[in-house]
Formats: C-alpha cells, structure tokens, sequence
C-alpha cells in the first residue's frame, strides 16, 4: 500500500479553506454504488451545481485529467467509483478501482491523488481471463429510500432504529461515516462460532452460522467495533467496501485505504461477478457467464458478522444479467437471460429473492423476454415499478408489489422494440428519473441503428444512441412510449442523470486491423425535451472503459482504458489550487 502525502502548501489552503469550499462550493450529492442507488437508478435527484439552466450558458468542461497509475506503470480500464464528502480535511473525495487491482482515491476537485494501493490478489497469475482483468468496483453502504442521491444537506434525518444514512456534517460537526441507525433496536445476541465459514460457505451456498458481537450505535459493518459511541472530529470516517478478483472481500478505509478486516473468502475463485451494492448490513453480487465453472446466480455476504458468513441462490437456467437491484422494502431483484430452465430454475425472467435467505419470493417470466440489463426500480405515484429491457430494445414494466400478476408472466406494459435491425442493447441497466411534477422517463442504450419511428424527425440516421421512453398511467392503464433520442453515439454506455440533465456517454471503439481507435464523447441533454445543452468532442483520446461513468459532487466521471480519468464540470473555488492536466 502507498499513500499519498499532501505538501506543506496544500494542507495550508485546505486547512484554510476546504471547510466552506467542499461543503458549499462543490455541493453534496454524492454516488453511493455502481448505477448510484440500490434501486439502480443512475440518477442523481439534486445537485447544487448541474441543472438545465445552468447547462444551457457556458461554462461546464474538462476540469482535469489525471492517469493515477502512471508513476506504477499501470493502464487499463476503470470501474465506476464511489464518492465521500468530508473524509480527509474535509476533502470531496472519489474511490475508483483500476487495471493492476488497484484502488484510488482522488481528490475530486483537482484530481489529486489522496491515497492509493495495490490489493494483494493470491495467485493471480492463474484465474481464468473470462473472469475480467480488474477488481469489483467499490461500494459504500446505500439507504434503501431515495435519500441516496439527494443533497443530504437538504433532507430531514431519518427517524430513529431506521435504516441507514451517511452522515455529512455541516462545518464543525464532524466527518462522515456510514452509520447503523439502531438505536431504537435491542442488540443482536451472539451465536456460537462453527468452524465451517468463508470459502466453505460460499461452496455450500448456504448460510453459515457466526459469532457476533452486538454494536454500540455508530459502528459500521466490517469496521473495527467501537466501544462507546464518538461524536465530532473523532468519528471514523467510514469504510469502502471492493471485492477482489479472488472473491475475497475487502474493508477499506475511506481515509486511508488500509484494510480494517483481514480479506474474507465470499466468490469462488475465478467467477466473473457483476457490480456490488452493500444495503442494510450485507453486501451482494451476481455470478454470470459460468465462468471457471461458477454457476450463474446471486451472493450475499453478512458484513455485520465476524466470519462473514455466505448465502448463494442458482439461477439453473439463464445467465444473470446485470447487476442485482432493491425495492424501498429491500426486496432483492435479478434479472435472468434467455436460457433452458431445470427444476425450479428460472430464465428470460425478473426474480424476487429475500434479502436474507436468498430464497425467491416471486417472479415475471416470458419466453420473448430476453433480458440484456438488469432491474432498475422507480416509484410512480403510490406505486413501485421495476423497468428492464430487452435485447431488441423492448422496455418491460412490472410492478414490484406483483412482478407478473397471478399467472407470473402479465407486465403492467410493454414498449415497443426501440433498437433497429442489427442493433441489440448490451448494458448493466437502464437509467430513470422523475421531474417534480412526477413525469417519469426510462433511457435506454441502443448499440446501432434506432427502429423507424423512433427519435426525432428530420435527424439524420444514428448508429447508436440514448433513447427516452416517457412511463405514464397506473395499473391496467400504464403504458411507456419513446419521446427522444440522443444523436449518434459510438458504443453508448448507460446514461446518467443528474437533476433532470442527461449525460449520455458514447464510449468509443478501440483501434482495429484496419481502424483507429474511436475516442469517447460525453453529451449533455435537457432530460424533458431532448436539446443538447454539451459535447466534450476530442477531450479524451481512448474509448471509455465499460461501465465507467458515474457523477457525485457536482461533477461527472469518465474512465478510460489508456488509464485516465476525466472529470467535467463547472469552476469553483478550489480552481486556485494547481490542477493536474
């Protein structure tokens, strides 16, 4: 592990500033997980910074680049990171996983690198290269509510014994942690230790029992357990939580990037997983494309227990696609591909599972629902609503409280095909959001053509593009129907939103036998009517690493696979202290 030390120079103008700076200059709003939210959302509700109004005046660009690897001599691509507010001097921070199986955190404002590591992958030399050449991306712990991308200097606490929040002071508080909201509950009693734990259950693909020692109020999952609640400046700053290409957990800490835990055994070795998302006290994943014979399914790790105890559920059927998603009651969803079903196996289906047991609850299942993204799930209304799309471009909507009705294969709506001939979509998820006046859409990622119909008259053809499906009505009287379409994107990924802005992202291509490499392109558009507010042309040189958008603190993200991250937003304050181009 190495970290990084700030000069003489910068401490100063932190110390003298960083306060007011980070907590009011770049905002608060922040990204938790992969896709932003446990409901999957991509979307960030409020941000004190990006708004259509201030997207339509100039003003928004690249405000640094930064190739963190470069002095270890480590390309490649990057995972989507999470961000922190507060955590060193009160320093907006991001932590991304890289090539190398390394871990950063970057100072977002200035791209300064605060700490970074190498995580010790054993035998790395001999895992499959279906299993990835990079780590999970990181996740912290996500509330179940909407509060998760909202400006938490803005929200109302949340009631006591009640889920979870990250705490942000206001100056002079205090720094964050992620903190268990128990204080109404009584302690959870200890259970015996059994020596089958770690890798043998994540074998067995059952729970396992641990011991466990109640927490005082303030601990955090995975954490050192403390023995009396702190306040103030002495609250551990929280952790970040990154599962190695071994399968092994990792606890971080936001501060510092050291281990808080010894790793433990959760994955095979050699499983190919998709993006993590820690809710209440455990941290999930999905196994898919049965690599190095790891059968496709959903695992969950008890982040609260010593031994960290694993439970798995098969799909046998179809491969899981996409990374798994939450209902606000923390009904867990997953999404299985086309496939052959066995048993009691499931495929071209969206599946409940209880977030504990793993077991299923319940489940849409169609022979012409090919799956190619993940669950994402929206409130409308009074309602709750999961959206997945197909491979042609279809847009399903099912209702939480029910997935598919009595018969298990009824959706709410269905959309039409929204991908043309030859084009498919091929994405962790789909992105939504809602205006305040509850207007909700769905983006889609279509990779080539747009079926006729679809996108605005007149434009010219695209060959890849952000398509925007308006979901409107209740019940038997729901219906979802395209409104816009991005312009050209070469590979786009899925979008973010970020307070009624879409940021679309064409990633690019790498070069070929007979082609250069294609460059990625960061678009900005009006949410509600499709104008394009922002282009970042030929900012970044190489095609951008899959899945490696995301935004949090006023700014959004870009990785690349040449080993660079991009950042764009607007100027403030911190703009003073030297940045790295």
């Amino acid at each position: 592990m190495r970290v990084t030390r700030w000069t003489a120079t910068a401490v100063t103008c932190l110390l003298a500033g960083s306060v007011g700076l980070a907590q009011v200059g770049r905002g608060g709003t922040r990204w938790f997980a992969p896709l932003a939210d446990a409901q999957r959302t991509s979307w960030v509700r409020v941000d004190q910074k990006i708004t259509p109004q201030a997207m339509a005046a100039p003003g928004f660009r690249l405000q640094w680049s930064k190739a963190p690897g470069k002095e270890h001599g480590v390309t490649g691509p990057f995972m989507q990171g999470v961000t922190a507010s507060g955590v060193t001097l009160f320093v907006p921070m991001s932590v991304v996983t890289g090539a190398g199986d390394r871990v950063y955190a970057l100072d977002n404002d200035i791209g300064f690198v605060v700490w970074q590591r190498a995580l010790d992958v054993e035998n790395a030399a001999a895992l499959p290269a279906c299993a990835g050449p990079i780590t999970s991306a990181a996740t912290r712990i996500v509330p179940l509510d909407a509060t998760a991308t909202a400006d938490p200097l803005a929200r109302p606490p949340s009631p006591p014994g009640v889920g979870y929040r990250s705490l942000i002071g206001k100056p002079g508080e205090g720094n964050p942690m992620d903190s268990v909201r128990r204080q109404a509950q009584p302690p959870r009693p200890a259970t015996p230790a059994t020596p089958a734990a770690g890798a043998a259950g994540a074998a067995a693909g059952t729970a396992t029992p641990s011991a466990t020692t109640a927490r005082a109020p303030g601990d955090i999952p995975g954490a050192p357990r403390s023995a009396t609640p702190v306040r103030g400046l002495a609250v551990p700053s929280g952790v970040v939580y990154v599962i190695g290409r071994d399968g092994r957990l990792r606890v971080l800490g936001l501060a510092s990037g050291k281990d808080l835990q010894k790793p433990a055994a959760f994955l095979p070795r050699g499983a190919r997983f998709t993006a993590p998302v820690a809710v209440d006290t455990r941290l999930y994943t999905a196994t898919t494309g049965a690599c190095d014979g790891t059968a496709d399914g959903v695992w969950s790790v008890d982040l609260d227990s010593d031994s960290k105890p694993v439970v798995s559920w098969k799909t046998n059927g179809g491969p899981v696609v996409g990374a798994v998603a939450f209902t606000s009651d923390g009904t867990l969803l997953v999404a299985v591909g086309a496939g052959t079903a066995s048993g009691d196996g499931k495929a071209n289906a969206i599946v409940a599972l209880d977030p504990k047991t793993l077991a299923v609850k319940d489940w849409f299942s169609r022979p012409d629902a090919d799956f190619a993204t993940g669950p994402t799930v929206i409130r409308v209304g009074t309602r709750e609503v999961v959206t997945a799309a197909t491979r042609d471009g279809r847009v399903i909507v099912l209702d939480a409280a029910g997935l598919g009705g009595a018969d298990h294969a009824t959706p709410l709506a269905t959309s039409a095909a929204v991908a043309g001939t030859g084009a498919a979509v091929r994405r962790d998820a789909v992105a939504a959001w809602q205006q305040a006046n509850g207007d909700t859409f769905v983006l889609v990622p279509v990779d080539g053509p747009l079926a006729a119909g679809v996108g605005s008259p007149g434009r010219a053809p695209v060959r890849g593009a952000v398509v925007a499906l308006r979901l409107a009505g209740s019940g038997s009287a729901t219906s979802i129907a395209p409104v816009w379409a991005s312009a050209s994107l070469a590979s786009p990924a899925t979008p973010v939103v970020v307070n009624g802005v879409v940021f679309a992202l064409g990633s690019g291509r790498p070069a070929g036998a007979s082609r250069a490499a294609v460059g990625a392109v960061l678009h900005a558009y009006d949410g509600l009517t499709g104008k394009r507010f922002y282009s970042s042309g030929a900012a970044m040189k190489a095609p951008a690493s899959p899945g490696s958008l995301w935004s949090g603190l006023g700014q959004i993200y870009v990785g690349t696979d040449d080993g660079t991250l991009h950042a764009f937003g607007f100027d403030d304050e911190r703009w003073a202290l030297p940045r790295t181009r």
